[in-house]
């Protein structure tokens, strides 16, 4: 579900929560029955049919017109492999650019027979992404280009690190320079790109990383989230229908790439002042252009998984990747607990349940406080049921002497809003903790197979050929927050407590949609809520 759809779903039910809350409490039922009124307030997507050879908007694609490629004798076309503890990857060395991008951690599906994950989507009529090309004095691209390659096939691990350059002469005699600096244990390949003409003039090289522009047909394992950039300091997101309008930015580029959900393939530029970053379709690809203001280039290019500590590792704040959204503050110290207490559990399933605990236990005192004014509220109804016969009929003077009881009583009217108020952030940045980073991701717990996914996809049916599922958890979860609902004291009209009745199955029906693991916090909530709303019953006289 589109984080702005459970923004607004959360709101919606927030405001009626405190809607309902301050009406009970302000307007009290009549003494005598009144008239019945209506109270009107796991595989990778598959290659579909290619995108016409046009673009969107033509005239924003650039009309290149490649100069020939010089093809230097017996250099025949010949891949080369670069394996390391976390991927395996292969170049080409026509165009030295990369042809295959696995991650060796990393699988398509939860199923342990899954295939690895390919960063390099091969379409048709989408180039390989690395390519090198400049506009002017002649428009060129190395697409076709055979380079010369220094170095052969890498297996690397630990702290080992290894270098493979490439080196092409296009026609004009420009000579183009590739280096490519791996290490066996890190994700980030250090990266030169360098252009020299014959006589000295300068060539300003475009680095191009490519993506397929259809991405109708969504894997939901690894969504796309299309254009992400760091640039003066500011996150740039663009969703992929944007991107193919065509984008362009200057400035101080920190960071650049595609993203997705999970994972990002992207440069990090050594100095990225006066950078030039553009974004167009081009046929069935997706092309981000970015171009230095020198004829050579020093950058890091990451292709890896969007995990906190490995991206802050990168430096440039290339963390800010992560879409945390607007409650960061509250998902980034969560997601570091969720690290610690897994240094000890092994299962991210004991660490939500655990944070759940840390969580109620901060948060004990104010729902204690919202629980027993809700109760003061309710033992005060007798006496606002004989202000209601006594003031019926001017209501600014029922209003004052309500105010004057809640006064004598000690009792504020806010007090069981407040802390269902201050619990939205926590929701909310819990939502982004346990759904956005790549922790939970394919992470296992009891029955369930995958804790960033909705928990009925762990039990999967087939009938006649429609998909279901069972989602026990969230079953479960909307029975616990019935029971919670069933216990929790009201002070307000009848009719208005069986709309409240039915939150539950709301929930249940939002749920579906929600990743198992933040089931499993709600519903563990919900049980210690019940556990302390039956204490204070016993305890509070």
């Amino acid at each position: 579900m589109d984080k702005r759809a459970i923004l607004g779903i959360a709101l919606s039910i927030l405001v009626l929560v405190i809607y309902q809350d301050l009406v009970t409490r302000f307007y009290p039922p009549p003494t005598q029955s009144p008239a019945p009124t209506n109270d009107k307030s796991d595989t990778q997507a598959v290659e579909t049919s290619e995108i016409p050879a046009q673009a969107k908007d033509p005239a924003a694609v650039s009309d290149l017109r490649p100069a020939p490629a010089k093809v230097p004798a017996g250099q025949p076309t010949r891949d080369i492999k670069v394996e390391t503890e976390n991927y395996a990857a292969v170049f080409t060395n026509r165009g030295a650019r990369l042809k295959s991008f696995k991650f060796k951690k990393y699988r398509v599906s939860a199923d342990e027979n899954s295939p690895p994950v390919e960063m390099v989507q091969s379409a048709p009529g989408v180039p390989l992404p690395l390519g090198v090309r400049w506009q002017a004095p002649q428009p060129f691209e190395d697409s076709d280009l055979i380079y010369s390659v220094q170095g052969g096939d890498l297996m690397l691990r630990g702290d080992a690190k290894a270098q493979l350059q490439f080196q092409g002469q296009n026609s004009n005699g420009v000579v183009i320079t590739k280096s490519f600096t791996f290490s066996g244990s890190t994700y980030p390949i250090q990266m030169e790109v360098s252009a020299k003409a014959p006589d000295g003039t300068a060539r300003i090289p475009e680095i191009l990383i490519t993506e397929k522009a259809d991405h109708s047909q969504a894997n939901h394992d690894a969504p796309f989230e299309g254009f992400i950039a760091l640039v003066d300091n500011k996150i740039k997101r663009e969703a992929p229908d944007e991107a193919d309008n065509g984008l362009e930015f200057t400035g101080e580029v920190s960071w650049a790439g595609f993203g997705h959900t999970y994972f990002f393939f992207g440069l990090v530029p050594e100095n990225g002042t006066g950078h030039k970053l553009s974004v167009r379709q081009d046929g069935a690809a997706l092309v981000l252009a970015t171009s230095p203001p020198s004829p050579s280039e020093r950058a890091t290019l990451f292709i890896g998984p969007k995990e906190l500590e490995t991206l802050k590792a990168v430096g440039k704040g290339l963390e800010r990747a992560i879409d945390f959204g607007y409650f960061g503050f509250v998902s980034i110290p969560f997601l570091y607990l969720l690290h610690f207490f897994h240094g000890f559990t092994g299962s991210y399933g004991l660490d939500i349940i655990l944070l759940t605990v840390l969580i109620k236990v901060l948060m004990a005192p104010l729902t204690h406080k919202s629980f027993v004014s809700m109760k003061a509220m309710q033992k005060l109804q007798p006496q606002m049921e004989k202000l209601k016969e006594k003031y019926g009929n001017d209501k600014e003077k029922l209003n004052k002497e309500i105010m004057e009881l809640y006064r004598r009583n000690g009792v504020n009217p806010l007090g069981g809003c407040l802390p269902m108020v201050l619990q939205f952030p926590v929701f909310i940045g819990l939502y982004n903790a346990l759904s956005t980073p790549i922790e939970l991701r394919h992470a296992s717990f009891l029955w369930i197979k995958d804790l960033s996914r909705p928990d009925w996809e762990s039990l999967p049916i087939a009938i006649a050929g429609w998909q279901f599922g069972i989602p026990v958890l969230t079953i479960l979860m909307g029975a616990s927050m019935f029971i919670q609902q069933w216990m929790t004291p009201t002070a307000g009209d009848p009719n208005q407590r069986k709309i409240m009745m039915l939150m539950p199955l709301m929930f249940t029906f939002m749920f579906v949609s929600f990743p198992a693991g933040l089931t499993v916090y709600w519903l563990v909530n919900n049980l210690l809520t019940i556990a302390q709303q039956y204490w204070i019953n016993r305890h509070d006289h």
